[in-house]
């Protein structure tokens, strides 16, 4: 049992370091877009990389950053008000 408890906590200890913060949900009828930003390390924002997610799990990264803190941030938002402009409905999450 102790064993299976330090493999789950190593685990999600794996999932943190790859954490998004800035997300978005994009709608367009059925389809769904996510736009989110990933950081390689958990209490840094850069290196960074902007991931772009279709609703067939098909996903690409559309930008990063090494050293610049914000932008990815900035890319992310930039390319959710794109999605808004060509008429997805694009919610914060």
């Amino acid at each position: 049992m102790k064993i299976v408890a330090m493999f789950a906590l190593g685990i999600c200890s794996l999932m943190v370091s790859g954490k998004s913060f800035a997300a978005f949900e994009c709608s367009n009828g059925s389809l769904v877009r996510k736009v989110e930003v990933v950081y390689a390390e958990k209490d840094k924002k850069v290196p960074c990389a902007v991931k772009y997610t279709k609703e067939d799990q098909t996903e690409k990264e559309v930008a990063s950053a090494k050293a610049q803190e914000g932008v990815c941030e900035e890319k992310a938002k930039t390319l959710s008000d794109k999605l808004t402009g060509f008429g997805w409905k694009c919610e914060e999450k």
